[in-house]
């Protein structure tokens, strides 16, 4: 699957798990949920995935810098949540961690351990010395990538280092199957945020 439908699948996954029941739980759930599910191709094997790895790692960014901005001018307080919830030197060893598991993974092959349940792992271990209610939303994310991943052609190592992988082998990465879960993915999302909004201002 490439990295927008990944982002798709992986927010309405993470919103319909969750339930939301506040805009600025709506606002996280939907940011750490898109960056569990995008956060594995950034691992590269090729000049042409290099591209694409380039291009999931610019949206993570700019989902990044989409809920800051939003968190500021709307007031939502998530980042002030994350100072008063743990100790600065805590959140830094957290971050520092978080982009040393990232780094690393950039350099292994592809689908092996960014795509790995020991990746998720660690980077839940630094989630939590970060802010621990991100860890639920990202673990989410971040399994709907694994989950619409195992259906395609090349195998996951999902217990690296292990060598043995898994693939249901139904379908290519870039093939119709990927628009079909871009759509779904995009289409369950707005109707989640229109629920839960509804849920919150009406009910």
């Amino acid at each position: 699957m490439l990295g927008k439908t990944h982002m798709m699948v992986g927010i309405a996954s993470t919103l319909l798990v969750t339930q939301p029941d506040s805009l600025t739980e709506l606002l996280t759930a939907s940011s750490a949920g898109a960056i569990g599910a995008l956060i594995s191709d950034i691992d590269v094997d090729s000049s042409s995935s290099h591209r694409d790895a380039n291009k999931v790692i610019f949206l993570a960014a700019a989902v990044i810098a989409g809920a800051v901005a939003a968190d500021y001018f709307a007031n939502f307080g998530i980042i002030e949540n994350v100072i008063n919830n743990g100790s600065i030197a805590k959140i830094i060893v957290g971050i520092l961690l978080f982009l040393v598991v990232c780094a690393f993974g950039k350099e292994t092959p592809h689908r092996s351990f960014m795509h790995s349940f020991t990746a998720l792992i660690i980077l839940d271990a630094a989630l939590i010395l970060i802010y621990m209610p991100l860890t639920v939303y990202f673990t989410i994310g971040f399994l709907s990538h694994l989950v619409t991943d195992i259906f395609n052609k090349r195998k996951l190592k999902l217990f690296y280092p292990l060598k043995k992988g898994i693939s249901f082998n139904l379908f290519h990465a870039k093939g119709v199957a990927n628009t079909a879960f871009l759509i779904i993915g995009t289409a369950v999302t707005a109707i989640e945020v229109v629920v839960i909004l509804f849920r919150i201002y009406v009910l």
